[in-house]
Parts: C-alpha cells; structure tokens; sequence
C-alpha cells in the first residue's frame, strides 16, 4: 500500500524564490545595464523588483503541488502545477543518494536530497528542502530498502528523524527504516581524511591554476562596469608597458609573460582555496555495503552509494602529484550528471591520495583487487611514431607559416623537434593495459596519468574503434564501457594490434556475458 504523501519543508518557497531568481538575475542585470546608460545602481533595484514576483509565486506553487511518498518497491513523487507530473522510482535503481547544503541551507537547518539512477542524465528526483534529520533518514531508508537487516533498536538520535519520517511517509513506509536503525548507527570505518595541509597540498597540485587564470583574465574585462577602482596597470596592460624601460619586441614579450606569470600565480593561489573550502572536512568511509563521503565548507555535501554497484576506479595523476608520490581517486557509479559537474557517471571523488595507500584502498573497494600485482602491456611500438606525428604537425606547421609570411627568425621553431619526439615517447611509455583476476585496466596520459581499473562483471558494452590512420600501422582502440556512461566513464585501451584487441573484445563480452545472466 503506498504511504501517505509527504511535503517539503516550508523554507523550500525562500530557497525556490532564490534559485528561480538568480537564473534569470544575471541576463536581466547585463541586459537592463545596457538600456540603462550603465546606471547600474538603479538598473539593480528595478531588476530584482522585477524578478521577485514571479520567482515567489512559482516557488509558492511548487511547495503546494510537490508530494512524495513510498511504497514497497517504489519511490513516487507528484509534482507540476499547469502540467502534473507523476514519477514512480523504483528503489532498485537508485545508486546514489546525495544530502547537500548550502551556506544558507546549514544555517536554517534544512538540506536537498538527491536522488540518483542507473542510466540518468541528471539527477532523477530533487527533495529541496527537507530537515536535515528527515533528509539522513529517508536517505538511509531508501539505501536499505529490500535489503534483509536484523532489528537492532535505534538510539534516541536516530529515532527522533526516523519519527519524522514516520509522519510524513506513513508507519508502513518507514518499517525497513526501523530495521536500518542499527546499521545507520553503527560506527562506520573511515578509510580516508584530509587535513587542511593536505586539502593545500590537493589544490596546488591539481591541474586547475590555468582555468582559475583565464577565469581572472576574462573578468578583468567587465572590471570597468563596477562600482570600484583598481589600479590603471590592472586593468590595461598598456598602461604598465609604458612605465618599462623597454621598447619593441622585448617590450611585448615582458610584458606578455609577466602577466602570464601573475595570472597562473593567482590562478595557482585561487586553486589552492577552492580545494580547501570545497573539499573542507573530507572524509571517506565504509558502513557495511556503503560507502559515504562528507565534504564541504560553505556547501556541505553527504553523499551514500552501495559499494556493490560501484562500476570502476580511475587512480588520477598530475605531474606535479607524480613527482611527489599522489595521486585522486574517482569513484564511478551508474547515477549522477551536470549537476555535479561531470558528463555521464556519478563520481565519489578522493582528491589526494598517497600513491602507497593506493593499494590497500583499492583492495577495500574492489573486494581484495591487488594493485600492486598488475603488470602492464605497453602499446604497440607504432603508437609512438603517431603521437610524434600528431605533436610535429602544428610545430613544423608553425615555423614554416610564419617563417615564410612574416619573418624567417621563425623557422627556428624547427629546434623543438626533438622536444615533440621526447613527448611522444612519454606518451607511448604512458599507454599500458592489463588484465588480472576478473578486473580489466587501462592507463593514459601525458600531462595527466590516469589509470581505469573496472571490475569484468559491470562491463556494459565493448567498443573496437580503428581510424584511417590507425588501420595504415595495423592498431585499434578498445573502448570499455560501464553503466556510468560518460566519456569520463570509458577505459581507453589504446593503440593495440588488431589481434590483441580482437582477444580482449572476446574475453571481456565472455565474461560480461556470464555475469549478465547471474
């Protein structure tokens, strides 16, 4: 029998107004700045009081027409005000559920909850907003849901929110919850924290500072539209090239690479913050068959995925995290999408790991996998002469454009030759693939080393891709997919002979096929 239905809480019409609003805010404020002669103080005024209205009433009647409720199997949720919306969500395809806050959300108390499903573009069901007990307590009940658990009797902090989930869902709704009580309250195991020195360490050297850079390079130019005054050589490099003693040529190239400099330090520093506030507080941990993540400063997430529907690994390394022995761990799942930043898959992500803990992580998350026993097959020698192809193409492309149109001076971008077949051979160093136990893996990278590990038995589907060019030296590619879908999601076997992939194609669709039928 399904459950009586449940509301969102009452703050869900302040935190809707300001959702709605602040989508459309900025293409009101830059459109109204314009017709407004750049009066950008009254333009502000006019453009929230414009906005207020109808962000207030769509969030009011959002409130009003959300319900959602449980029964036996399924997660169901009514929603829409013109059009009416019924979902029904099978528990059985959820695989991931996220409890997250923002700044303003900690302090009232109040939390979202994401639901997440196998094969999902986005997120398959949003509770915003929920008390923060209601939403760890419906979170856990949907985790245990259909899961045989021995009745263990709950403590006064965790019956208090499962009494308030009885309310809104019903008593029958909410047994399995009861029976969840022990195991939500068990002590988890934590597996991994990051201290603050740490969560420096992660945000210095992920490779992040260039995208902080051009994020400041390009905000620089709406600087002139705010109400503030910064210093003339800030905002107009020109003004900064006249007070140097310099002229011509080496004038421009100083004045270019000091900024560049500037820009990546900035950029450098601004990384470093974002891993501290963003991954604040980061803990990883196992409870039972879940594992959980706790992170966050100013927005606070709590994120809960069965281990066994955990599709594959990626083990992730900068250069600057090779030469220091670190490396992030990405956690893949089947649910997830834009919402969190990534194009398929649900990612728990680790951002710095010791590349010595590596091993014994690996062996928790994969049921005993052992990292240090894999040997990887590199690719196929012809593999290097097509990255020194690919990396020789733009320089000789370069220096003879520009040696032959603007100045001879240039051909002597030829001398960067040898530095594009040393990068090539890296490349091809860096390419491997191997298979051990019921677990297929795969490595690339130049810049960034990452390696795919993926458990045989959630292999979806089995690509072999060969190019023109690649079809002239007798080598494919091996796509491996897996239910978390995505590019991010696919182990990239590369450069291979034909035979080698064609071996690999039929033991991998073997034992997929085996364990589709399990």
């Amino acid at each position: 029998m399904p459950s009586e239905r449940g509301r969102l809480h009452p703050l869900t019409i302040v935190f809707s107004s300001l959702r709605i609003a602040r989508g459309l805010v900025l293409p009101a404020l830059v459109g109204g700045a314009s017709a407004g002669g750049g009066e950008l103080d009254r333009v502000v005024v006019w453009v929230f009081a414009f906005l207020s209205i109808p962000a207030f009433l769509a969030a009011f009647a959002r409130y009003f027409t959300f319900r959602y409720g449980l029964d036996q199997d399924d997660l169901i949720i009514d929603s829409g005000v013109l059009s009416r919306r019924h979902r029904v969500i099978p528990l059985a395809r959820i695989q991931n559920l996220e409890v997250r806050q923002s700044a303003l959300q900690r302090i009232a108390g109040v939390a979202e909850l994401r639901v997440e499903t196998a094969g999902g573009v986005e997120a398959e069901a949003v509770l915003s907003v929920l008390r923060v007990p209601e939403a760890q307590a419906l979170r856990s009940e949907l985790l245990g849901r259909g899961k045989p658990r021995a009745t263990v009797p709950a403590d006064a902090a965790t019956q208090r929110p499962l009494d308030a989930a009885r309310s809104r869902l019903g008593a029958a709704a909410t047994a399995a919850a009861m029976a969840h009580a022990g195991a939500a309250a068990a002590t988890p195991t934590p597996l991994v924290r990051l201290s603050t020195g740490e969560l420096m360490v992660a945000g210095a050297t992920a490779n992040e500072a260039g995208l902080f850079a051009a994020a400041i390079a390009g905000g620089l130019q709406f600087v002139d539209e705010l109400p503030i005054r910064l210093p003339e050589a800030v905002v107009d490099p020109g003004a900064l090239a006249q007070r140097l003693p310099l002229t011509g040529a080496l004038l421009a190239v100083v004045v270019v690479a000091g900024l560049a400099v500037v820009f990546l330090l900035l950029g450098w520093i601004f990384s470093i913050i974002g891993a501290m506030v963003g991954y604040h507080g980061f803990t990883l941990e196992r409870a039972g068959d879940e594992l959980r993540t706790r992170y966050g400063l100013l927005n606070r997430r709590e994120a809960a995925a069965p281990l066994a529907r955990l599709q594959a690994v990626r083990v992730e390394q900068t250069i600057l995290r090779r030469a220091f022995g670190l490396c992030a761990l990405k956690l893949e799942t089947a649910g997830g999408g834009p919402a969190q930043g990534q194009h398929g898959g649900a990612e728990l992500v680790v951002p710095l790991v010791r590349r010595a803990a590596v091993p014994g992580l690996l062996a928790v998350l994969l049921d005993g996998f052992d990292y240090d026993a894999v040997r990887l097959r590199p690719a196929h020698p012809r593999a290097r002469r097509r990255a020194f192809l690919r990396y020789s193409v733009p320089v000789v492309g370069a220096a003879l454009g520009l040696g032959l149109f603007v100045h001879a001076g240039w051909l002597a971008l030829l001398g960067l030759e040898p530095l594009a077949y040393l990068a090539a051979d890296r490349y091809w160093r860096e390419l491997g693939h191997a298979r051990l136990g019921e677990h297929v893996l795969a490595r690339v990278g130049l810049l960034e080393r990452v390696t795919w590990i993926v458990p045989e038995k959630k292999v979806q589907t089995v690509h072999v891709r060969e190019s023109p060019f690649q079809r002239r030296h007798g080598i494919v590619t091996v796509l491996v997919d897996t239910a978390s879908g995505g590019r991010a999601g696919v182990a990239r076997v590369i450069d291979i002979a034909r035979a080698d992939a064609l071996a690999l194609f039929d033991q991998l669709v073997a034992r997929a096929a085996i364990a589709g039928r399990h």
